[in-house]
């Protein structure tokens, strides 16, 4: 009897096993080598042409670091960061709140804000970059309407990068909107009728109840923005002329790309990404600290 409750086990084993092997080849060919590939280059000197690669220590680390546009471009990176994620959270929830129900309508309402994320991005930046332009666009002609001085603010190193929030934000926040309309979908209406009852507010159920019974969907969303505004760059390369005008609208994604495929140096390519990596671990780590534990998923 232990005999074949042995093969039976193994039997499992090995069906499990064949079931995650797709998977890990795909984490250990497509993330794992590419991440350590990258740790291994950025310290190097890599030169494709000749297939050779010097050892260099931490010199590109050194050279990065110590790079002006590198600090403007992790600025931009940073504020882009902080801007989109809270704005598009909040404007994703707000839109759920609004089309969480099963009216007429409803439907048609959601797939026209999520409409955005499937729509081709060369398609509506041009539209949108089209609507921009400083003398024919339409919120120029608005703005002369309305006693405006007609901007060019693709072109304004002032305006550039929060013109590329906006259509982030268009973009995003149904996006954000779809997870949001599930979450608030599943919490029972029992609370707010036992709420409604005991004479609370609209204000009070939103915080007592709505929050944080949609907190293991806003740890989710948060997740996702977040890894969405760092890899953030079809818009930039649509819209600007390579993170222009001065750098203003470069973002760290599209600098990794002009320095490794433009510029031809994968040692500091390298570096940036590492330095992206890390930056997102330490507040995936933080998030799970902060938020995930003190989540409560109810089954």
């Amino acid at each position: 009897m232990q005999a074949l409750n042995s093969r039976h086990q193994l039997k499992r084993d090995i069906q499990g096993w064949a079931f995650l092997m797709p998977s890990l080849v795909f984490l250990c060919g497509f993330v794992l080598y590419p991440i350590g590939k990258a740790i291994v280059n950025s310290f190097q000197k890599v030169n494709l042409g000749k297939q050779t690669f010097t050892f260099i220590g931490f010199s590109n680390y050194s050279k990065v670091f110590h790079d002006k546009t590198f600090q403007t471009v992790l600025g931009n990176t940073f504020l882009f960061a902080l801007i989109v994620i809270p704005l598009s959270m909040v404007i994703g929830f707000f839109l759920a709140s609004l089309v969480k129900g099963e009216h007429r309508g409803v439907g048609f309402a959601r797939a026209l804000i999520y409409y955005p994320n499937i729509a081709p991005t060369i398609g509506f930046a041009t539209v949108w970059t089209y609507l921009l332009t400083p003398t024919i666009g339409l919120i120029s002609q608005v703005s002369a309407m309305l006693g405006f001085p007609a901007q060019d603010y693709l072109n304004n190193p002032k305006y550039a990068i929060y013109t590329i929030m906006v259509v982030y934000l268009w973009r995003e926040a149904g996006f954000v909107m779809i997870f949001y309309t599930s979450g608030l979908q599943n919490i029972s209406q029992d609370y707010y009728e036992a709420a409604r009852i005991d004479g609370a507010s609209p204000w009070t159920m939103l915080r007592k109840i709505t929050l944080p019974l949609v907190k293991p969907t806003t740890v989710f969303v948060l997740t996702c923005t977040m890894a969405n505004s760092f890899k953030m760059v079809d818009l930039i390369v649509t819209m600007t002329t390579k993170g222009g005008p001065n750098n203003s609208t470069n973002v760290l994604m599209y600098h990794i790309y002009q320095t490794a495929f433009s510029y031809w140096d994968i040692g500091q390519a390298s570096v940036m990404t590492v330095v992206m990596l890390g930056f997102m671990l330490l507040v995936s780590m933080t998030q799970f600290i902060g938020m995930d534990r003190n989540t409560h998923y109810d089954n």
